[in-house]
Parts: C-alpha cells; sequence; structure tokens
C-alpha cells in the first residue's frame, strides 16, 4: 500500500496548483496582431517546468520505499529546533512591521538590523558587534539617502 511521504504530497500539490494555474492562464489575453506569441506564453512554460518537475518527483518518490519516521510531535519539535532562527527572523520582521510607524524608519530599520545580524552572525565578540554596529548603521543610512534625495520618496 502506498503512504503519502513528503514528496508525494508535496508533488500531487504542485501538480493541482500547475493544473489550476493553467485553466487560469486561458483567461489572459489572446496575443493582439503584432504579438507572435501572446502574454500567456512566459506563464506557460514555467508551470509546464514546474509541472514536469513535479511528475520527475513524484516517480521518484514511487520508486524509493518509505522508512517509518518518528512520531509527528518528536518531528515538529525537532523541526523546530533547526530552524529556530529562521522562525526568530519571522518574528522580528513582524516585530519591525508593527514598530515602523510608530517609531520611524530609521529607529525601526537600525534596531530589526541589529537584531537580525545578531541572530545570524552571533555577536560573542567585540569584533562581531562592530561589524554588526557598523553595517546597521551605515545601511541605514545609505537607504534613506538613497529614498529621500535619490528618488525622492519620504520615508515613514
Amino acid at each position: 500500500m502506498l503512504t503519502l511521504t513528503k514528496d508525494r504530497a508535496l508533488a500531487l500539490a504542485l501538480l493541482l496548483l500547475v493544473a489550476v494555474m493553467w485553466v487560469e492562464s486561458g483567461s489572459i489575453r489572446p496575443p493582439t496582431s503584432w504579438q507572435p506569441y501572446g502574454s500567456a506564453l512566459f506563464p506557460r512554460i514555467l508551470l509546464a517546468t514546474i509541472g514536469v518537475l513535479a511528475l520527475l518527483l513524484l516517480m521518484r518518490s514511487l520508486l524509493v520505499a518509505a522508512t517509518p519516521s518518528a512520531p509527528l510531535l518528536a518531528l515538529s519539535r525537532r523541526w523546530i529546533r533547526a530552524r529556530m532562527s529562521i522562525l526568530a527572523l519571522f518574528a522580528l520582521f513582524a516585530l519591525y512591521a508593527a514598530l515602523l510607524p510608530i517609531v520611524g524608519y530609521i529607529v525601526a530599520t537600525a534596531g530589526f538590523l541589529l537584531c537580525s545580524l545578531a541572530l545570524l552572525l552571533g555577536v560573542d565578540t567585540r569584533r562581531k558587534w562592530a561589524i554588526n554596529l557598523g553595517i546597521s548603521t551605515l545601511l541605514v543610512a545609505l537607504l534613506y539617502v538613497v529614498f529621500r534625495f535619490g528618488l525622492n520618496v519620504w520615508l515613514p
């Protein structure tokens, strides 16, 4: 009996998504007299490529025997522990998005960059702290100058 593995589930979900998007790509306007192929060509090329790769993944998952896995709770705990920094980055970004209208661009972005670089680099030495502070300060100032004076866009 076939079991639903991660690869099979992903391949089936991708094939379903490709099928739905292929049908929806039919609503893209047909080519005009000066367009040889039309606007739907590129999305359909991408969808066909994704569909072929999903089929290959499905065939490969059917050829490999499924190995019994650990209980779901143990797997989820291990997954969370292995990706703790990624989850923390998402939480930092949510906090950044919430604080941006309250404290403004410069303070929120500087804080976000300091925290995210500290999380990614690890700041166990003074040298790493100096690099973190330097990159964060320089990048915030550079982005502010580019948007304010180069693009003439006011940042919040």
